[in-house]
């Protein structure tokens, strides 16, 4: 329980202060300085532990590419968070957890058990009412959030992202894994980067500022509570049971949703309210299953 509220604790602080950061300095310039502060943090880990680094081959031909999967659902989610609102996109992605469960039932032949069905229906369900506001559509508005599609392309991502770490970690161990994943994807993150620049100082496009120490350090901090939730997910998944620490970390919307209200004023409909109780209470479900 208590490394499910740490993983819940550390996404959930992640999501919300990538909010602050991406209205601050922009989208693209948070995940860069976050993921390339999670693959120096992890790659320390590394040095520190020493772990088993022999399985990585194995994984190596199917991290690779989901290092671009996992970067691509990252830049999605972050300029998703800077559009927002906050209350709506960080639910509509927690709902990511259902992506893995099909993968499972699809490529490894399991099987959905009554609750699971019960709790993917309802996380869905949760979803679609969180990203509609019925006020705005009887009053013949029909347009959705800002950051809403932007959540759901990055929720897809993550989804199948999530999937093949799952595997990797269960191959090659959770730690390997985890840094060979993050050290690829600060690659793609600083290859990408350095192409906008170039294009940039090759275009009459006006050029950006300095980022301020303040933001970097806010840009750094998003990605290392990032990665303490997901080893503290990971670790308790390995020492404890999968299924409590899943109900534990499922709570996470709550963080960001909160601190959208309260910080920046966002006022979801209270459909929307309802939304997010359903996604979260779909999660638990699932978790309980």
């Amino acid at each position: 329980m208590i490394f499910g509220l740490g993983a819940a604790l550390g996404w959930g602080l992640s999501d919300l202060w990538a909010a602050f950061s991406g209205r601050r300095i922009g989208s693209g310039r948070t995940v860069v300085i976050a993921q390339v502060a999670a693959a120096v943090a992890v790659s320390m880990l590394v040095l520190i532990v020493r772990p088993d680094l022999s399985g990585i081959p194995e994984v190596a031909p199917w991290v690779v590419p989901n290092a671009f999967l996992g970067a691509a659902a990252f830049a999605t989610l972050y300029k998703g968070l800077q559009l927002g609102p906050i209350a709506v996109v960080s639910p509509v992605l927690a709902t990511y957890a259902v992506v893995p469960v099909f993968l499972s039932m699809v490529l490894l032949g399991e099987s959905l058990g009554a609750l699971q069905a019960v709790g993917a229906v309802v996380t869905i369900g949760g979803a679609v009412l969180t990203s509609t506001d019925l006020r705005a559509l009887r009053a013949g508005d029909r347009a959705k959030p800002a950051g809403l599609p932007w959540a759901i392309a990055s929720t897809l991502m993550f989804g199948v992202a999530t999937y093949i770490m799952g595997w990797a970690a269960q191959t090659a161990g959770v730690l390997p894994s985890l840094w060979f994943g993050k050290l690829t994807m600060m690659t793609v993150f600083l290859g990408a980067a350095a192409f906008v620049t170039l294009r940039r100082r090759g275009s009459d496009a006006e050029e950006r500022g300095p980022v301020a120490r303040s933001a970097l350090v806010l840009a750094i901090g998003v990605g290392l509570v990032e990665l303490v939730g997901t080893i503290s997910y990971a670790w308790g998944a390995e020492v404890g049971l999968l299924s409590i620490v899943t109900v534990a970390s499922a709570t996470y919307p709550l963080i960001p949703v909160i601190g959208g209200v309260t910080l920046l004023e966002e006022r979801p409909a209270p459909t929307q309210y309802l939304g997010v109780a359903l996604v979260i209470g779909g999660l638990l479900l699932l978790g309980l299953a």
